[in-house]
């Protein structure tokens, strides 16, 4: 069974008028609708163990912090213009809390996404995706690769935000944004993940097994 196809373009209000079944399987790319393929059951339930893992490390600098506010969610929309008309939906990521519920997350208030990736993944598309993530100027991505039998995490992959430089005099980066990779987790290098920011992360491979 094949997708059926899509019009050329389409507003945010078109597509949130269609079945919702529909609807839920479509990305906006600057107002170009495109189908998104729906994980295995083996992807949700990691990028559920990573939503969970941090959520905890959240609520700890909240505690710690109570100046502090951060949400933790999986496969929810990230707006990366506020037309609507551009959307990514991460496996899961940390954002500021919004100051009323039921309002929309648009890419300033986001501070990590991260996809979850098995490796039937096409690199091109992850790296199609990572550069939209940049160019809205989401300060941190994550991706977290699956072993190929899908039961245990085989590495973690950390990116920051960065400006190119050290280039040639006259040459310009096609990206002016784009990310730099600081971290790689393994559990078979590294007794956990730790980062300072944007609060205090400990994960432990325990909580992220199968």
């Amino acid at each position: 069974m094949t997708d059926s196809p899509l019009p050329e373009r389409m507003t945010w209000d078109e597509l949130n008028a269609l079945p919702v079944g529909q609807a839920e399987r479509i990305e906006l790319v600057k107002g170009k609708p495109v189908w998104v393929r729906t994980g295995p059951p083996e992807h949700q339930r990691f990028a559920t163990r990573m939503r969970n893992a941090l959520e905890v490390c959240a609520r700890d600098s909240m505690r710690a912090r109570s100046s502090e506010c951060w949400q933790v969610d999986t496969e929810t929309n990230v707006f990366l213009s506020h037309t609507k008309d551009d959307f990514l939906t991460p496996d899961f990521m940390v954002y500021r809390c919004p100051e009323e519920p039921w309002k929309p997350i648009f890419a300033e208030t986001v501070l990590i996404v991260g996809e979850v990736l098995s490796p039937s993944n096409h690199i091109g598309q992850m790296l199609a995706k990572q550069a939209r993530y940049a160019e809205a100027g989401i300060s941190e991505y994550w991706e977290v690769l699956l072993d190929r039998e899908g039961r245990r995490i085989d590495t973690i992959l950390t990116y920051v935000l960065a400006t190119p430089s050290d280039l040639p005099e006259g040459v310009t980066p096609l990206r002016p944004r784009q990310y730099a990779q600081v971290g790689e987790w393994s559990p078979k290098v590294d007794p956990e993940i730790t980062l300072p920011y944007p609060f205090p992360i400990s994960l432990s491979w325990t909580d992220l097994e199968y």
